[in-house]
């Protein structure tokens, strides 16, 4: 969101890319300021999928109501 993550060492861009702010971020600029569609940005869409996918099943595995 502050900075862009192309500053960071090579070895941690492809973790950086995979953090779900950065695939909104990287979404909403395409969106904003290239006018892309659906298609575009659908890599960063299923970035966010995996990761509302992987905390609502864990969320799920974890909390219970005592």
């Amino acid at each position: 969101v502050f900075f862009s993550y192309e500053r960071f060492p090579d070895a941690v861009k492809p973790l950086i890319r995979a953090l779900p702010l950065t695939a909104l971020n990287d979404a909403q600029r395409a969106v904003m300021n290239d006018g892309y569609g659906f298609a575009q940005v659908a890599p960063q869409l299923a970035i966010l999928l995996a990761w509302t996918v992987v905390t609502a099943a864990v969320g799920l595995k974890l909390f219970r109501w005592q």
